[in-house]
């Protein structure tokens, strides 16, 4: 206001000036002349700007790591970020427009003070205060506000709400003692969470005035995610609602890898028994069954790097206890017993506390009867699971298909096998097809009957090269091959501990 003053007397001097008959009694005046003009209210003071914000800094209260961030940063920070001699940067009012537009997505926009924002914003643009807030306290809470807000916003659209890791491998409980509680891992994907770098750059951008194009950088990829906020702004029901903002969530996780990065990629989703092998353009799609609700299925990124043809079958403990003196069984099933010491032994040595002990096991031979079935597909894991064939394939008649102990089984195992393949090379296939189909391993014929295999044509793995991508996740919310989004049953229980962590962030 003193500057516009200040310019509307200056101009009234040249105006006069332009008199021709007339001195210009003005020409000596100099600035000094009109500070009595000069309102207190209206008077920046960087000193009392900084003494506020070390106040909210410190009084301020908030359990986003983005809350903590802010303190830090005007705890030891004496610069503005938003403020300047040319007012309030235009950055401001990009932010306020991305916060009011988060509701699209399930977001309680509460949690941002985006009225605040608003009020104070225009608060300083036209110079209108109340009596209670002068200039510099309304522009520190802008300034503060506005980092905070712009802090949460992208760090929950980059990484979401809550911590997967968090809510999801405190699930069940494996054993516990007087000292610890140990659970089952359920969740082993690689994700990011906010931190100080994270923070750093959000700084650098609004330095670099480059803000929009962070907040455009900071959203899902996933196409999912868009989808699901469509099909959002159509439900009227409370419970439909809650399932399709827990699906937004999973689409915010910031994970190392996803499936949209790659040309060639498959994609299993637990809840929809479903898999998806995509090759550009190209999608196969075919039935699965996966762990039961007490041997669960871990999610998990990794890449196939090899598939066996007529795999063994190492029994887990938790089977083999209960069938290590069963010998018609172990007979019947083609298994045998296995010594780390002294390789294979006789059905009268085994023992079962050298099974529990992992000095013995119970291996099962490969072919016809294995319950791996003829092909497994490996990629490396922490749990020992593998897509696989199955000798069991009517499961693939049911709706609910969590059958194992914890691997994914899938309905067309040559189909997945030639996916694989880089270069679909004839022979190899006719191999692979070949020894899938061979005479070996369990049967109810006599040896006379049987057709002895073809060596030659028989092949025990292939290599897959380049390794295919392969990622486990779980959507009650997906897409079909068409991209049309379908609802799936919660089989695993995950929806509910993730929909109670977010009550607080959503509406």
């Amino acid at each position: 206001m003193y500057k516009q003053i200040t310019c509307c007397i200056l101009l009234l001097w040249a105006l006069m000036a332009c008199q021709k008959d007339e001195a210009n009694i003005n020409k000596d005046i100099t600035i000094e002349a009109f500070s009595d003009m000069r309102t207190p209210k209206f008077v920046v003071d960087t000193t009392a700007i900084f003494k506020s914000l070390c106040y909210m800094a410190q009084h301020s209260k908030g359990t986003f790591a983005a809350d903590s961030h802010t303190r830090k940063y005007y705890n030891n920070n004496k610069r503005l970020l938003w403020v300047n001699y040319n007012g309030v940067s235009s950055q401001a009012d990009s932010i306020i427009t991305f916060l009011e537009e988060s509701e699209r997505f399930g977001t309680d926009t509460n949690i941002y003070p985006i009225e605040q924002l608003r009020k104070d914003l225009n608060s300083v643009r036209t110079l209108s205060f109340n009596q209670e807030d002068d200039i510099n306290k309304v522009i520190a809470r802008l300034e503060f506000n506005l980092t905070k807000a712009y802090f949460r916003y992208t760090s929950v659209q980059y990484f979401g709400f809550v911590s997967p890791d968090q809510i999801l491998n405190k699930l069940y409980v494996k054993e516990t003692d007087s000292v610890r509680v140990k659970y089952h891992r359920l969740y082993d994907i690689k994700t990011d969470y906010p931190g100080k770098g994270f923070f750093g750059k959000a700084i650098s951008k609004i330095k670099a005035d480059s803000v929009v194009e962070f907040l455009h950088e900071v959203q899902p990829a996933s196409p999912l995610y868009y989808k699901l906020a469509d099909m959002l702004a159509k439900t009227t029901s409370l419970t439909e609602r809650e399932k399709i903002i827990c699906n937004i969530e999973r689409c915010r996780w910031r994970h190392e890898d996803y499936p949209h990065n790659h040309n060639k990629k498959i994609v299993v989703n637990i809840p929809s028994f479903n898999l998806f092998a995509t090759d550009g353009d190209s999608t196969i799609t075919m039935k699965i069954g996966c762990g039961e609700v007490k041997t669960k299925t871990p999610l998990l990124n990794s890449k196939i790097m090899r598939m066996d043809l007529n795999p063994q079958w190492i029994v887990p403990k938790s089977i083999a206890k209960g069938i290590i003196y069963s010998t018609s069984y172990l007979q019947r099933e083609n298994m045998f017993i296995f010594d780390k010491k002294r390789g294979r032994v006789g059905y009268d040595e085994a023992s079962l506390q050298k099974v529990l002990d992992g000095q013995q096991y119970i291996i099962q031979e490969g072919g016809q009867g294995n319950s791996l079935g003829r092909i497994i597909f490996r990629f490396p894991n922490n749990f020992s699971v593998y897509l696989h064939d199955t000798s069991s394939p009517w499961i693939f008649q049911r709706d609910i298909r969590a059958v194992s102990h914890g691997c994914v089984r899938v309905e067309r195992p040559f189909d997945l096998a030639v996916f694989m393949l880089n270069d679909k090379d004839n022979e190899v296939i006719e191999k692979i097809q070949y020894s899938m189909n061979a005479d070996i391993g369990k049967n109810n014929k006599t040896d006379e009957k049987r057709v002895k295999p073809d060596k030659k044509k028989m092949i025990n793995n292939v290599k897959v090269e380049p390794q295919v991508p392969l990622f486990i996740t779980y959507f009650t919310y997906f897409t079909d091959i068409n991209g049309n989004i379908h609802e799936y049953k919660d089989i695993y229980g995950y929806d509910k501990p993730i929909i109670e962590a977010l009550k607080p962030y959503i509406k």
